[in-house]
């Protein structure tokens, strides 16, 4: 607990100065200093006395929301109770994130005796990830204006950012609409599809396999009947994000890193939906995070809460120790998606070996994101020497990277071209691809 001069407390000792020169003029008076400092020396004590029994009668409660989605608005709203008798004016001031909006919040507020005051404020925050409010710092005024007396309350609460795709409700109408028809897809392409799983018996169609009848039901019911396939369902997929150098680039709307969580967060709802089980990878330089596939209610909430904080640490990708990971951990065939970038031949050679052994054993989808400012620098007037360089720079860089997909895509591996702002549709279309041709 601190405490510091109030308003009038200057102004007094102001006044109390200017009487002391008095003194050189009229001796006697200076005597009556003494006990002017004293009763401005009581009051100070009492109104300490009384604002500390303040503070330590006021109750603080903090009403937050436990998710919000990145970049909405929620509200925010501090509750304090005065259990005491006397009557306060204060300044109350919450610590609010770094990335927050607005960065400052802080008001003045009457505690009454016995009552609730109530101080709100609406926030939004454009970044993914665990983010803390608090302490609340609590200053009361003395009656008297001598004194301000200051506390810290250690009122903390953690709010978690999620997606905004994922909470808000126009866009979850949307995305259930489009589960609905993707799912949908799925289910036909299993009827239609030529896979290995029975579904079921039923009558011949014109069109119809007659390589499928069956001939036992045929016999049986003395009608034509065929025997229905689908694509099998609980298979294992593994979403693999990079979170190194490159996913941290703008994208526009967020980092690459930001439209990876959100098209791997989406994929693996869709994929659960359809009676898959869904993994996590996460790496940069080393093995951040794994997770073997999962399968149910609870598989969403798992991985949802393992990738919504992924933050790059600007580290240079290594595929090494992932790799190694899911050949050790990995023996079942798995679809592995890996969302990642190549930019140079140096990171392309070692993504190439890694993933040409990964996709003899597994099947593989390679999505990789570009990199807005690279179309933008293209596109852009040469007016200068410079703007030339820096031009041809950026070509010589796109050629490889073209050339690092090419070597890709020969080695067996799948690859996604795609921009991040266009990286969802692409991901869950080729998924869908994938799981119709039964690769798995």
């Amino acid at each position: 607990m601190r405490f510091r001069p109030g308003p009038n407390l200057p102004w007094l000792m102001g006044v109390l100065s200017c009487w002391s020169l008095v003194g050189f003029l009229w001796p006697a008076s200076a005597w009556l200093l003494v006990p002017l400092l004293l009763a401005v020396a009581i009051l100070a004590a009492l109104e300490y006395r009384a604002a500390r029994k303040t503070l330590n009668d006021l109750r603080l409660r903090r009403r937050i929301p436990n998710v919000v989605g990145r970049g909405r608005p929620f509200q925010v709203a501090l509750e304090i109770t005065n259990s005491g008798r006397d009557h306060w004016p204060a300044r109350v001031r919450d610590e609010v994130p770094d990335v927050a909006q607005p960065r400052l919040w802080s008001g003045w507020v009457e505690f009454l005796p016995g009552e609730t005051a109530e101080l709100s404020q609406t926030f939004h925050i454009p970044i993914r990830g665990r983010h803390q409010f608090g302490p609340v710092w609590l200053r009361l005024r003395g009656r008297f204006g001598l004194l301000e007396v200051q506390r810290c309350f250690e009122l903390t609460d953690s709010i978690q950012v999620f997606p905004e795709s994922l909470l808000s409700q126009q866009e979850l109408a949307k995305d259930a609409a489009d589960e609905m028809r993707l799912l949908d897809q799925l289910r036909k392409s299993r009827n239609r599809g030529a896979g290995t799983e029975f579904e079921s018996l039923e009558e011949f169609r014109s069109g119809d396999d007659p390589r499928r009848i069956d001939w036992r039901a045929t016999a049986r019911l003395r009608r034509p009947v065929v025997r229905r396939y689908q694509i099998e369902r609980h298979r294992d997929v593994m979403v693999v994000v990079d979170s190194g150098r490159l996913m941290g680039a703008d994208a526009g709307r967020g980092t690459k890193l930001d439209c990876a969580v959100d098209a791997a967060l989406r994929l693996v709802r869709v994929a659960l939906a359809g009676g898959d089980r869904c993994g996590l990878g996460i790496f940069d330089d080393q093995v951040l995070g794994f997770l073997p596939p999962l399968g149910g209610k609870k598989a969403f909430p798992t991985l949802l809460s393992a990738l919504y904080d992924l933050r790059s640490r600007w580290r240079e990708t290594d595929f090494s120790p992932m790799f190694a990971r899911l050949q050790s951990r990995q023996s079942k065939r798995t679809l592995v998606v890996i969302l990642s970038d190549v930019i140079d031949a140096e990171t392309s050679g070692r993504y190439r070996t890694s993933l040409a052994t990964l996709a003899s054993r597994h099947a593989v989808l390679f999505a990789a994101l570009r990199t807005p400012l690279m179309r933008q620098l293209v596109e852009a007037p040469v007016s200068t020497l410079a703007d030339g360089f820096e031009k041809a720079v950026v070509f010589r860089a796109l050629r490889e990277r073209e050339q690092a997909i090419h070597s890709l895509r020969r080695g067996g591996v799948h690859v996604l071209d795609t921009e991040p702002d266009h990286l969802t549709v692409g991901l869950v279309n080729q998924f869908i691809e994938l799981r119709q041709s039964n690769l798995l």
